[in-house]
């Protein structure tokens, strides 16, 4: 199977990737107008908080100004609400049309990445069946508009990889800029740039010069798209905060636990009461008892990282407790999709598996073609060896899966093709024979 053989566009193309689009538009419509949960944890925060920005009131908690959550996705919201009015259905429209384009990019990825629109077609055709991401679209969550804004950037990036570096420097501004504006919706993505710039010296066969200054360019376009948000803390919270005040939290509940969500209100349990709600003190303090925590347990972390990885990836439920389990509790549908999720969430990473392992037999160019998207599930994964983890933080990495998904259905109906005419030629020698 050669990876590397483009099919030409034609009309039957695009009458495809129509028909997918108005697939997605079916689905996810009648999952909207089916499915009306009631926006809980996050979901309700980035409803009230986009409200209160559209309304002109800031962004504030408890009376004063925050930077908790970052600010990027409420901002979406909020300049949304101040065109259509403050409706919970307008933000979930918008997060079903990103994702849409999503779909759309998917297909533009696997053209791009395998130079097949047959393996790129049955990616975005997969991502599109896959059940938890048409769920999430009943709730107001970020990961919608992070995830578009990150695919975007690595396309970007991807695009120009080759091209010396003149061609490859507008390329590249506009990629980390990209990324940097999904860093102020999500922060995960700041530290990649290193993992670009030791990429491209090790793989891409770069010079150190090159490496270097690409993941520099790349780098401060990111810190240009986030800057906004950073002087915005400083004037609002008289604090140099990059982007949000809860990754010390966050780092210290991942050193309290291996799997899910940590919380304590015991003082003796929780160094972060000694804050008394400020928020800056409560990240500061997170961020120390981790980091010496870390330092001093290595093993331990390590351990409990993996089973943390292990339950990213081990099921897909989490889009049916948001919606289903909290109109319809504990009912035999909420227990029917549980199952029904993941079990086409395995199906659809066994075929991953099978696309990826089809890639590495490929050769060493279908490898570099993929080496960005490899390199992006690989640092976004490692993350969760120090934070919580559970599947819905895996949303995010789900369409490069998806690519390797397309890779993967293409090479079983070539092999089923192929072993069914094998046999087939097989009786039909034996007939003939008698």
């Amino acid at each position: 199977m050669n990876l590397r053989t483009l099919n030409p566009a034609n009309h039957s193309t695009r009458s495809l990737l129509w028909t997918l689009l108005l697939l997605n538009l079916v689905i996810r419509g009648i999952w909207l107008l089916y499915m009306h949960p009631p926006q809980q944890a996050d979901f309700e925060w980035y409803f009230t908080h986009s409200a209160q920005m559209a309304a002109g009131q800031g962004y504030v908690w408890n009376g004063h100004h925050t930077a908790y959550w970052p600010i990027g996705w409420p901002f979406i919201l909020a300049a949304l609400f101040r065109v259509t009015g403050v409706h919970l259905m307008a933000g979930l429209i918008l997060n079903t049309l990103f994702s849409m384009v999503l779909v759309l990019l998917i297909y533009l990825t696997g053209v791009q990445v395998f130079h097949r629109r047959d393996v790129a077609f049955a990616a975005a055709l997969g991502y599109s069946l896959l059940p938890s991401q048409v769920q999430w679209n009943a709730v107001l969550g970020s990961e919608e508009s992070f995830t578009l804004l990150l695919m975007a950037a690595l396309y970007l990036y991807v695009k120009a990889e080759s091209l010396p570096w003149r061609r490859w420097l507008p390329w590249g501004i506009a990629g980390g800029a990209v990324l940097g504006l999904s860093c102020d919706i999500r922060p995960l993505p700041l530290l990649f740039p290193i993992g670009l710039m030791f990429y491209e010296r090790i793989v891409g066969n770069k010079s150190w010069a090159r490496s270097v200054g690409q993941a520099l360019v790349f780098g401060v376009s990111m810190l240009a798209a986030v800057a906004p948000v950073t002087v915005r803390n400083r004037i609002a919270m008289g604090h140099w905060i990059l982007v949000s005040t809860n990754g010390g939290v966050n780092l210290w509940q991942g050193t309290k636990i291996n799997g899910g969500y940590y919380w304590s209100w015991l003082p003796w349990q929780n160094p972060l009461l000694r804050a008394k709600g400020n928020e800056i003190l409560q990240n500061q303090i997170g961020e120390h008892v981790a980091t010496q925590y870390i330092l001093h347990h290595p093993l331990e972390v390590l351990k409990n990282g993996l089973i943390k990885i292990f339950d990213l990836y081990k099921i897909d439920t989490n889009a049916i407790w948001y919606t289903i389990h909290v109109t319809l509790p504990n009912s035999a549908l909420f227990h029917i999709m549980n199952w029904f999720d993941t079990g086409v969430y395995w199906a659809f990473m066994g075929l991953a598996v099978v696309g990826l392992v089809q890639v590495f037999r490929s050769g060493w160019a279908s490898i570099k073609d993929n080496g960005v998207y490899l390199l992006f599930v690989l640092y976004y994964t490692a993350i969760f060896l120090f934070f919580p983890a559970w599947d819905r933080f895996r949303y995010p990495i789900m369409p490069i899966y998806a690519l390797w998904l397309g890779v993967g259905v293409f090479y079983t109906l070539h092999a089923w093709h192929n072993r069914h005419h094998s046999l087939r030629g097989g009786c039909d020698e034996a007939l003939g024979s008698k």
